[in-house]
């Protein structure tokens, strides 16, 4: 193994565990947080940009040399962060949107490696992270640069940037979420809760119990796993699909 392979090894795993990408990535936050903060290689191996290193005791030899954020466990299986994610989540999510932006009207058949390349000519990033439709890429990202002014520096760019010949449209990512909370919420208008036929809405039944049981992070999509590298968090497309699920279920 090269020492450039080696290198990219680490920097990709380093990745998965960071601060940033652990927070959105629902299939690995369960994983480790079931068991002690360890995630067995093995998993690891089969991650998109992974498969391509074998055998996997090249990728645990790389591991071995992280200097400050992972350990491995002594026999070679199993990888975890030196030190647990904080407690302080909602605090650190607040911080990562404050240094992201959501851009777009960039070309679908752009790679997530030239994304990355094209955004790092402005400013230093943790992550970029493509939306995609069935998926496919729809030409828009959440770009996480490492500080909060990047992030602001790179909005206020003047001209716009552009992709080619492209100019890109760019907002924060406070302001992409708000703005889709606000979508989502004028579709739903309107469609309140039906009546149960003496005047009263129903309250307090199965699907009222569900929603309060049900946990802050849902199992990961499939798109997650199949491509958690470049696959993006699709602001509210499980709670939409719940929503309608309710709506079948009280229609009947």
């Amino acid at each position: 193994m090269s020492s450039e392979e080696q290198s990219k090894i680490l920097s990709q795993v380093e990745f998965y565990f960071s601060d940033s990408n652990l927070l959105n990535d629902k299939f690995l936050f369960t994983t480790q947080q079931a068991n002690e903060g360890w995630v067995p290689v093995s998993v690891i191996s089969q991650f998109e940009r992974m498969k391509k290193y074998r055998p996997v005791e090249t990728i645990v030899e790389a591991l071995r040399q992280s200097p400050e954020l992972l350990e491995v466990s002594e026999n070679g299986e199993l990888v975890r962060r030196k030190t647990a994610l904080p407690s302080n989540q909602n605090e650190i999510q607040v911080a990562i949107n404050k240094r992201s932006v959501f851009v777009e009207h960039l070309p679908t058949e752009a790679s997530l490696d030239e994304l990355i390349q094209f955004f790092s000519k402005f400013s230093p990033t943790n992550q970029v992270r493509m939306k995609k439709k069935n998926n496919a890429f729809v030409g828009s990202v959440i770009v996480e640069f490492k500080k909060e002014e990047d992030a602001q520096k790179f909005l206020e760019l003047d001209p716009k940037p552009k992709y080619g010949e492209k100019e890109l449209t760019a907002i924060s990512k406070i302001s992409y979420d708000e703005s889709m909370a606000q979508k989502f919420g004028e579709r739903r208008g309107g469609r309140g809760r039906k009546q149960n036929g003496k005047g009263n809405y129903r309250k307090g039944g199965k699907d009222d119990r569900k929603r309060d049981q049900s946990p802050k992070r849902e199992e990961s999509s499939k798109e997650e796993k199949e491509d958690r590298d470049d696959a993006p968090k699709e602001e509210m497309k499980e709670e939409k699909n719940e929503e309608k699920k309710e709506e079948k279920k009280e229609d009947n």
